[in-house]
């Protein structure tokens, strides 16, 4: 089989489309300039009938729906979830998937199919671990957000490929606000705790220290970090210790072990260590990097 041959196998989709309204249909083939950018290739708006639905076993990009009425369903892979009005789900592409309609309650949807280069890493940072479908607050704005790019594709100015990539990347803090609007948003306790750990990262913080500050046990506090942050109590220090050692290393003069001690790290090892683990660098070639060559002013007549 030729590689269009391929391609065609690996995209081909059941749909089941029984009389769909579309009110918006738009399609976009980015530019080859455009590799790396955030970009939509496909996007609409369209009030479902009956059992409307589509089944794909992968496809380019993720699609992420927003039902503005009615009910239905999403399938990733073998796993069901229900979206609500008011409700968005997001659909990765990469793997089995699809949607359907409610047959008593049709949804009716916005919709767009994006492209970045790391996919993945995008709906871990909106969804953490948790369901692939979330409440939005600010439904308003999304709608908002969904006509400005209808108009965006429809008029297909010269630099549509950079205004893509801008609307691409304003959607993603509008989605990421709804953790902190909806039922998700962040725990008093996990915010006393956050606060003081950005404050303070050079302290010896013990598990009794974290516990004392949130006012919860050592158990809960992991669970809310992993649930509310996707991360631990333990690593969200450590990057704070970090980005404080990078500002002492282009703010002062001061030797890596002096650094490392004033930042909570036990020694220059753990601070390298934890460093390159991070930034792939070493701290000595991040600082020469970052500092380059100080130039001399030119001498005053």
């Amino acid at each position: 089989m030729d590689n269009f041959g391929e391609f065609m196998d690996k995209t081909r989709m059941k749909q089941i489309r029984i009389g769909a309204r579309i009110h918006v249909s738009e399609t976009h083939v980015p530019d080859r300039g455009g590799i790396g950018l955030y970009t939509v290739l496909r996007a609409g708006w369209m009030d479902c009938v009956g059992k409307d639905g589509i089944e794909r076993t992968s496809c380019p990009g993720d699609d992420i729906l927003y039902c503005l009425s009615g009910r239905g369903t999403i399938r990733i892979g073998g796993t069901t979830h229900v979206v609500g009005p008011g409700e968005l789900a997001w659909l990765p592409g990469a793997g089995p998937h699809g949607h359907r309609a409610d047959a008593s309650d049709p949804w009716s949807l916005m919709w767009a199919r994006i492209e970045a280069p790391d996919l993945a890493g995008l709906r871990r940072r909106i969804f953490l671990r948790g369901r692939p479908v979330m409440q939005v607050a600010t439904g308003d704005r999304l709608v908002d957000w969904f006509h400005a790019l209808f108009e965006i594709m429809r008029l297909r100015p010269a630099d549509l490929d950079l205004r893509l990539n801008a609307k691409v990347a304003t959607l993603l803090p509008l989605l990421a606000e709804q953790r902190a609007t909806g039922p998700a948003r962040m725990s008093p306790a996990l915010g006393r705790l956050r606060a003081a750990l950005a404050a303070h990262p050079e302290r010896r913080w013990t598990s009794e220290d974290m516990e004392a500050v949130s006012r919860v046990s050592g158990s809960q506090l992991r669970r809310l970090f992993r649930q509310q942050l996707g991360t631990t109590p333990r690593a969200f220090l450590r990057r704070e210790r970090l980005n404080m050692a990078q500002r002492m290393m282009l703010e002062t003069t001061l030797p890596l072990g002096d650094i490392a001690q004033s930042c909570g790290f036990f020694d220059a090892y753990h601070l390298s260590r934890d460093f390159r683990a991070v930034t792939g660098r070493t701290p000595s070639a991040w600082r020469r990097a970052e500092l380059g060559t100080i130039l001399a002013l030119p001498p005053q007549d």
